[in-house]
């Protein structure tokens, strides 16, 4: 009996010992461990407002949930993040929130959801500590329902110099920016990106990436995806009813015949589109400014919405997203030029290696990044070939296409991640590359191909010639690669088809 005491005592000890040192890092030592997301690259101060409207209920599949029989894939809102340009609001800064919280509220929906994504829903609370513990204190910068851009202000902006006489060429500007209005031109309009998440992601789980690009001049939107990819999501209807959207498995459908696993990834990606062109029809509701947009998200602001009246550019909307959003990109090209997708071409961040075949079908320039990790381990893709065989084939068929690949990173570096948690992300990707570099290479590039589309310039890593078309199967001859803007090694495989006049590709 003595004997068992002791045993017992000793394993309390240990495990008090454990706890206490394992509090002590976590709680007296979180400094190190986290931190804030940096400043925007851009000029401009950044607006943001989450927003859920109303849409035309329309079945995507027929798939319903086991456990309630409701549709799975019935589509009835569209919510979104708006990242935007802003100049800081001329009223009390106490009137608006500075930042919004990283992580969705209540905390507890999303840390219930990654428990169940993991197979055990049953501890759903220690997720829901260890998102409170990594991400309660982070914010995104900027500012809530702030006032977005005016013309004249992008004008102004986009003058070299803007020193004495300000205020002579914000006037000038706003009369220049009145009388283009009247002509019908975009003088002073903000293209607009709408981009899309990766399974298992979430609306901000990209927040630095996609509000240095609003910084730069865009409207961006992050869409929350409603189609079971996410840890999980609430729909607000209007009449005040709310519906718990959790990740979805195969295991959670009945259908008749039964899904399979492609099954359930094309009635994703299918969700995903229709959710793509419903932010574009937002858009030009946005910019017609007639109709009133309602705002279904619970004490979300939405006074900057009729500032958006006349101030977007809707012939330059791009789409973009990582993962499996990239392989939403692509599908979404498909249908580029058409009434419900009026893109102009397409961002994709490592394509996805498990979530469906790739559109090949794309008419409009397309820009492919991948990390240094999706790159290097292949894998078979679909009994086609290797993953990077078939992306690299893929981009070659086009006629505007780039495909490249970023050294040191690993899939989650385009995400805000490896900003908020970077020796823990270091630790557990084993990239080499800092953080913080990475995703100014990641935004830098985006925004000349932004640029691409409006100007037809190939500056930056997009003027660069083709350094190692094979990728990881090269072998014959050392890889090379250029650099990037701020430093960084990037792989160039494909750039697009060169006319007869301009001579050829040096590969």
């Amino acid at each position: 009996m003595v004997f068992r005491l002791r045993r017992f005592t000793l394993r309390r000890v240990l495990f008090l010992t454990s706890a206490a040192t394992l509090f002590f890092i976590f709680i007296f030592s979180l400094t190190p461990i986290i931190s804030p997301l940096p400043p925007y690259t851009g000029p401009h101060e950044v607006g943001i407002l989450d927003l859920e409207t109303e849409l035309e209920k329309r079945v995507i599949h027929d798939a319903v949930l086991k456990s309630t029989g409701e549709k799975a894939f019935e589509l009835n809102t569209l919510a979104i993040t708006l990242y935007y340009p802003s100049s800081l609001p001329m009223n009390s800064p106490s009137s608006r929130p500075w930042a919004r919280l990283w992580l969705p509220q209540p905390v507890s929906l999303i840390g219930e959801g990654y428990a169940r994504l993991a197979g055990v829903p049953r501890l759903s609370s220690i997720f829901t500590f260890a998102l409170w513990l990594l991400g309660s204190s982070t914010v995104i910068p900027g500012v809530v329902d702030a006032p977005i851009l005016s013309g004249a202000e992008k004008i102004l902006t986009e003058e070299a110099g803007s020193g004495a006489g300000s205020f002579g060429k914000i006037m000038s500007a706003a009369e220049q920016e009145h009388q283009e209005l009247k002509r019908d031109r975009k003088i002073g309009t903000l293209p607009c990106l709408v981009f899309t998440h990766g399974m298992a992601g979430m609306s901000q789980s990209y927040a630095h990436y996609l509000g240095s690009i609003a910084s730069h001049g865009y409207v961006v939107a992050a869409v929350e995806h409603r189609d079971g990819s996410g840890p999980g999501t609430v729909i607000h209807h209007p009449d005040g009813k709310e519906r718990k959207v959790w990740h979805l498995k195969l295991q959670d459908l009945e259908s008749n015949p039964p899904m399979t696993d492609l099954d359930l990834k094309a009635a994703q990606l299918n969700f995903r589109e229709a959710e793509i062109s419903e932010t574009i029809k937002l858009f030009a509701q946005l910019n017609l400014g007639d109709a009133p947009v309602v705002n279904l998200k619970p004490d979300s602001p939405r006074e900057a919405l009729p500032g958006f009246k006349n101030r977007l550019n809707l012939s330059a909307v791009t789409v973009g997203g990582h993962s499996y959003g990239a392989t939403g990109v692509m599908q979404a090209l498909k249908s580029a030029g058409s009434k419900a997708m009026p893109i102009n071409g397409g961002i994709a961040l490592d394509p996805g290696k498990g979530s469906g075949l790739l559109n090949k079908d794309i008419d409009v320039p397309i820009l492919v990044m991948q990390s240094g990790e999706w790159t290097e381990k292949q894998s078979d893709f679909y009994g086609q070939d290797w993953h990077f065989i078939v992306v690299r084939k893929i981009v070659e068929s086009l006629r505007e296409g780039w495909f490249m690949t970023l050294a040191g990173t690993a899939h989650p570096s385009c995400t805000d991640a490896p900003l908020i948690v970077p020796w823990i992300m270091k630790m557990v990707t084993g990239t080499t590359l800092n953080s913080k570099v990475a995703l100014r290479e990641y935004i830098e590039t985006s925004l000349r191909f932004l640029e691409y589309l409006q100007t037809g310039k190939k500056n930056g890593v997009l003027g660069s010639s083709v350094t190692n078309r094979e990728g990881p199967f090269k072998h014959d001859e050392p890889r090379k690669w250029t650099k990037g803007p701020h430093g960084a090694d990037w792989e160039i495989h494909v750039v697009p088809h060169v006319g007869e006049d301009e001579g050829t590709l040096d590969e």
